[in-house]
């Protein structure tokens, strides 16, 4: 799915990844990426998304459903690149526990020696729930059940930003007049990214390629942190604790 590029818009960039494993400064690298494009009203306006060959195993496949055959054709990070660049400069970058993409993104960018320096302008809706969402768990999908938000074919890059989307929308509908909107916007705008130096590649989604099966059921692991207690210590704290969620998933088929 795309939609034509306004590189001079305002507005957020909503990303999600699919990775290889938890770490980004290991060897664990991305293997999906998703952008969707919102206004400042939270209105979608425009979406993208790709496969991404890591030159490495895939990891947990049973919870991401993407198989070796699917990235064959799929470009690597050094060619998503320079679209990947052109769709998050000047934009403000929204995820869900965004410190974990956030950390992917700065890792494959280290890897092509771009952006040493670069601190992008983001926003984490999990982050986000504590003022709009007191009392509800930290996944996506516990804020988006709060409200009433489908989740459908989640650990799939574009379907968890466009559930993400949704969230933030709903945080913007909630309370539009929010200094936090207006002091991002402007900020990511005045601060565009440099654009990488590259040859682009075409982008490879999942409907261009054949589907991959049965979706496995949750392991129980999965099943215990659907509802986590709410935590209300500090930022740094839920980051850990929500790496920690995950980390109990990526193990899950280890217990017998």
């Amino acid at each position: 799915m795309s939609h034509s590029l306004d590189s001079s818009a305002r507005g957020y960039a909503v990303i999600d990844f699919e990775t290889t494993g938890l770490f980004a400064k290991s060897s664990h690298r991305v293997i999906e990426v998703a952008v969707v494009h919102v206004d400042p009203s939270g209105r979608i306006t425009g979406s993208w998304d790709t496969l991404i060959n890591p030159g490495r195993d895939l990891g947990r496949q049973d919870i991401h459903r993407i198989r070796a055959a699917d990235i064959m054709q799929a470009p690597d990070f050094a060619h998503v690149a320079p679209q990947l660049i052109e769709l998050l400069s000047g934009r403000v970058l929204v995820a869900h526990n965004a410190r974990f993409d956030t950390s992917f993104l700065l890792a494959e960018l280290s890897r092509l020696a771009y952006g040493g320096d670069l601190e992008p302008l983001g926003l984490c809706t999990m982050q986000l729930a504590r003022d709009f969402l007191p009392g509800s768990g930290r996944k996506l999908s516990d804020c988006c059940a709060a409200y009433d938000i489908p989740l459908v074919d989640a650990h799939r890059a574009l379907a968890d930003a466009v559930a993400t989307v949704h969230l933030l929308g709903a945080y913007i509908a909630d309370d539009p007049d929010a200094p936090v909107w207006a002091l991002h916007l402007d900020a990511a705008a005045a601060s565009p990214w440099p654009p990488f130096p590259g040859d682009p590649a075409v982008w490879v989604s999942r409907d261009d390629v054949l589907p991959a099966g049965p979706i496995t059921p949750a392991s129980w692991l999965d099943r215990i942190t659907l509802k986590m207690p709410e935590f209300a210590g500090p930022d740094e704290q839920l980051d850990y604790l929500a790496l920690l969620d995950l980390c109990l998933l990526d193990k899950g088929a280890l217990v017998p």
